[in-house]
């Protein structure tokens, strides 16, 4: 090959248009290359489709007329001594275009008219397979194609091959490109569905605790309420029976007496149950709105985790659980009261659920919750006598959703909330200890440092 076409090959194959993914910009290199390398003023590119039975024009540069791209599609059947050419996947030089048996076809329609006399198809392939030619024409007397330049053209040919792969390997990039966001953006906004379901699961869990709260209360209300309206009634009866007395003149001393003494013990009675319903009223109302809460107060800790546990009673009546307070008295702290009042009914709620489940009836489920002042901080400690928790599950317990007790209702989030309520608002440590038959032990550490 002489210089000159090594010359334009070194200068095409160095050119980023190549391998630059634009395979339009590097379609017209190539065809502009072939046409300088050539001495011609015409050349295209044709790529095979519908099983080698067509063959269409994708670029056609002819200088002499001015034309940049001409859209041409020969067909096997109207050509077939053309494509039985093709088949063989070899060059064709046609140096007399007129008479070889490749091109002789085109003679009338195509060659004659443009004055075409000399025909060089070579090639195209692509991952070893050929998928079109790129067609040398000559026009003006007739000309030999010489091995070098055979050789010059089925390389630009080649390189159009690798202008394909470029191409192929952009749009894949592109594609990806485009998945990658699309699959960012379904990410982003299945995280922030699943968040915002989080949220929801966590209100209602919460609802579902004081739910509990409302329904052990509203028992527990009645029956003081159901004394007192009882006694009321009954020294009602008992006064009206003392003034028919009176007014018939027979009411004696001893009688009198003994309607006093009545009214009086059922007074007293009456008036120690609803001094009772309303304890139970007032500690459950400040439960329910702590929990809503954010606000940090002064607290005694001992007093006031009484009046969270007190409604909570009945649902440990309810469930037959001896509950047993050791609380250290006058720990005053400074803290979100809601928090407090939340992790507690999380604790004694998820006690109940899970600890005594198939626990020996002959030992009596105890639930014991203490509170005390040591260096390291304040802590409040929950300790049962179930079941216990195998080592394995001691951290999956707090992984959100995750719960042994689906069948009965469980979310799996009891645990997960008490996590975040104090990692996160009282920035303190949870301890974990438990194994199966040895109970569970829950320590809660607002820390002081």
């Amino acid at each position: 090959m002489n210089l000159d076409l090594e010359n334009i090959l070194l200068k095409v194959s160095q050119s980023a248009d190549i391998d630059g993914g634009e395979l339009d910009r590097a379609s017209r290199l190539i065809i502009d290359s072939v046409c300088e390398g050539l001495a011609i003023t015409r050349a295209g590119i044709w790529l095979l489709g519908q099983n080698a039975e067509i063959i269409s024009c994708q670029l056609l540069i002819d200088k002499g007329n001015d034309l940049d791209s001409e859209s041409l599609i020969l067909k096997r059947s109207d050509f077939p001594q053309y494509f039985a050419a093709l088949d063989k996947e070899r060059s064709i030089p046609a140096h007399d275009a007129i008479t070889d048996s490749a091109t002789a076809e085109f003679g009338e329609v195509y060659l004659t008219p443009l004055g075409i006399t000399s025909m060089l198809d070579v090639p195209i392939r692509h991952r070893g397979k050929m998928i079109g030619i790129i067609c040398c024409e000559h026009q003006g007397p007739q000309r030999e194609w010489h091995d070098d330049e055979i050789v010059f053209s089925s390389s630009l040919a080649d390189l159009y091959g690798r202008a394909v792969s470029a191409k192929e390997r952009a749009d894949y990039e592109a594609q990806l490109v485009e998945i990658n966001h699309s699959l960012e953006q379904m990410v982003a906004e299945r995280t922030k569905a699943l968040e915002a379901t989080r949220d929801k699961l966590i209100e209602s869990e919460k609802m579902a605790a004081l739910g509990n709260l409302v329904a052990g209360v509203a028992h527990e209300v009645n029956t003081p309420l159901g004394i007192a309206l009882t006694s009321v009634s009954h020294c009602n009866e008992e006064l009206k029976q003392t003034f028919r007395s009176f007014e018939s003149e027979t009411l004696s001393e001893s009688q009198f007496r003994a309607f006093v003494d009545s009214c009086s013990e059922g007074l007293n009675l009456a008036e120690q149950s609803l001094m009772r319903a309303g304890k139970l009223v007032q500690d459950f109302k400040r439960t329910a709105a702590d929990q809503v809460s954010l606000e940090e107060e002064e607290i005694n800790l001992s007093e006031y985790i009484e009046q969270v546990i007190n409604p909570l009673k009945p649902m440990l009546r309810k469930e037959q659980v001896k509950l047993n307070l050791e609380l250290t008295s006058n720990i005053v702290i400074t803290t979100c009261p809601g928090t407090i009042a939340q992790l507690l009914t999380n604790l004694l709620s998820n006690a109940l659920r899970h600890a005594f489940i198939g626990n020996n009836p002959a030992v009596t489920n105890t639930i014991v919750v203490a509170c005390d002042k040591t260096k390291k901080g304040v802590f409040i400690r929950v300790t049962d006598n179930g079941v216990g928790i195998p080592t394995e599950l001691h951290k999956k317990i707090f992984e959100p959703f995750y719960t042994t007790a689906r069948e009965q209702g469980g979310t799996g989030l009891g645990l997960p909330i008490l996590y975040n309520l104090v990692t996160q608002k009282l920035n303190g440590e949870i301890d974990l200890t438990s194994s199966p038959n040895k109970g569970t032990d829950i320590t809660v550490w607002i820390l002081l440092y």
